[in-house]
């Protein structure tokens, strides 16, 4: 039988000054304007993920978090301002109850009874996208901060435009919406979902007045605008008063944990994950193999990405906590020589058994390979939906982010006054306090997804980010496999097909022919298959920038009806 695949792709853009890539097309024009202005790749990320913040408010905002991987050209180092959240400082290990007669989430964690660690007053943990940015921009940017914020700050006194992409989340959590007045009264029209623009007229908007409030507060006065003052105890209001833990305390005691990495080394190439154990683990596997050889399109090559991500995931979901709290194989996980005995343990002729088991990381911990903290210790918290972003500039400055709320609206606390919108990422940890990755006052929960630059010889060549949960893991792999190992530009390699897999089932895109799928399955994968759809991130939103010998910087972004790139 022969049918026809939906297959949307974009054009791929490149410059010579600057490329800028992310969600949404205001974006990549706030990023591009900060290049055209003088400034660096750090001021157009920072400019486009403040204009993210305001244009994608299911998918990312000031009470969100991201992680940020950064080469300097000039100093020929990478940096990683690792933002993500941290436990609000009244947090216990035992603080949620589990809800035993739901199946393992998509995490890998149990449900929390009356879903309490996912929407509500006490799902928000300490947010870091404010702190994270800001601190990226004060120690690597050149423009001002305030003029970085100017289109944020615009399209926030605009309104925000309701389209299609911002109703599928608002009718996804409808109900919940409509049990929480604030939030109700911002997103709904008459406690039913607004309106989007049509061909017959615009569509609504909606109120951002209380945004614009708040990104002044911050053009003027940094992260404090946000961390101290107004703001936070606007958010100790919001929560507490409805039973939550979050404070202006744990928001005033909030660092970025900002580290220099010791990379890892796929095909020649200096690899910087932002902190990302999965996705190292992942490389490390797979530099095992002659994947050219293989063939971008062969069977060999579609088993070994499922099997590499699959122990890539399941020996971080087993071993992984946050390094100042938890003694955990932090940088076994990541090492060379254990991702080598994972791949010993692949056949090319059968798959692993399912679930795949968890191997032993310990002997190959080294704490000696630590990153560097580059900005002291991190502060610690004390008793008292997702988007992305990458940027290159001419100086050889690249740099990928992704930012997120974990769900679509977060925890769908909108805090009056401000235009906030909380995460819901205490879900993030495991609610079990025997685990590795237990909830403890100031720790943060396991982020399994790669912000990915890579360099050659000293000079940045590829930079990956994307969204949509663990997938975001398969998209930037792919497309950075797809780019080193078989050659492709940045677009061609966003749009060919991927396999994702967790340890359990192998997820598979119909283009990949079904012989193909058919052989997956003799060799023991659990192959279900999932076709992309704008309802439905089967494999991950991804962005990727490269730059060649000469200068030239190509962008690439997919899929096409949600992502954007601008270059100059």
């Amino acid at each position: 039988m022969i049918r026809s695949e939906m297959i949307a792709t974009r054009t791929e853009v490149s410059g010579t000054r600057g490329v800028c890539t992310g969600g949404h097309p205001a974006e990549a024009a706030a990023g591009i304007a900060m290049i055209e202005a003088g400034g660096n790749a750090i001021d157009a990320l920072v400019a486009a993920a403040f204009v993210g913040f305001v244009v994608e408010p299911s998918s990312c905002g000031l009470g969100g978090y991201g992680h940020l991987a950064v080469w300097l050209g000039k100093e020929k180092r990478f940096v990683t301002f690792d933002h993500y959240v941290r436990a609000p400082g009244a947090a216990r290990p035992d603080m949620f109850e589990i809800d035993r007669t739901k199946p393992m989430k998509y995490y890998g964690f149990p449900y929390t009874v009356g879903m309490k660690a996912e929407q509500g007053p006490l799902a928000p943990a300490v947010p870091g996208a404010v702190a994270g940015l800001c601190d990226a921009h004060r120690l690597l940017g050149r423009l001002p901060l305030s003029q970085v914020l100017e289109p944020a700050i615009a399209e926030a006194d605009a309104g925000i435009e309701v389209t299609w992409q911002l109703l599928l989340p608002i009718g996804d959590r409808l109900a919940a919406i409509q049990a929480l007045p604030d939030t109700a009264a911002w997103l709904l029209r008459g406690n039913m979902p607004p309106k989007a623009a049509g061909q017959l007229g615009s569509g609504d908007r909606l109120d951002g007045t209380d945004l614009a409030k708040t990104l002044r507060r911050i053009a003027a006065e940094g992260k404090r605008g946000f961390y101290d003052g107004f703001v936070a105890q606007a958010i100790e209001r919001a929560c507490v008063s409805q039973g939550g833990v979050l404070t202006a305390a744990d928001l005033a005691a909030y660092r970025t944990r900002i580290l220099e990495e010791k990379p890892t080394r796929y095909r020649g190439l200096g690899c910087n994950t932002a902190y990302d154990q999965v996705t190292y683990e992942a490389l490390n596997i797979l530099q095992c193999f002659d994947l050219k050889a293989l063939g971008a399109d062969s069977l060999a090559f579609r088993h070994l990405v499922a099997e590499a991500l699959a122990c890539g995931f399941i020996d971080s979901m087993t071993h992984y906590g946050d390094p100042d709290f938890e003694r955990a194989p932090v940088e076994g996980l990541a090492s060379p020589e254990f991702g080598h005995m994972r791949a010993r343990q692949l056949r090319m002729d059968k798959a692993l058994p399912r679930p795949v088991a968890a191997a032993d990381p310990w002997p190959f911990d080294n704490s000696a390979e630590r990153p560097t903290r580059i900005a002291g210790e991190p502060g610690m918290a004390k008793l008292s939906g997702t988007s992305q972003m990458a940027a290159a500039d001419a100086e050889g400055n690249v740099c990928a982010l992704i930012t997120s709320l974990t769900s679509g609206f977060g925890s769908l606390m909108l805090v009056p006054g401000t235009g906030v919108v909380l995460n819901n990422s205490m879900q993030n940890f495991d609610p079990r306090p025997d685990q590795a990755n237990c909830i403890k006052p100031g720790k943060m929960p396991i982020f399994a997804a790669p912000s990915l630059v890579a360099e050659k010889d000293g000079r940045a060549v590829f930079a990956g980010c994307g969204s949509g949960g663990y997938r975001i893991t398969t998209g930037v792999l792919h497309a950075f496999l797809h780019a080193t190992d078989f050659g492709m530009g940045p677009q061609a390699a966003i749009d060919a097909p991927r396999v994702h897999c967790q340890g359990q089932e192998t997820f598979v895109d119909p283009r990949i022919p079904a012989e193909l799928r058919d052989g997956l399955a003799a060799l023991g994968h659990k192959v279900v298959v999932q076709a992309e759809s704008p309802g439905l991130n089967a494999f991950g939103r991804v962005n990727a920038i490269t730059v060649a010998k000469d200068g030239t910087l190509r962008a690439g972004t997919g899929p096409a009806w949600a992502t954007a790139a601008a270059a100059c």
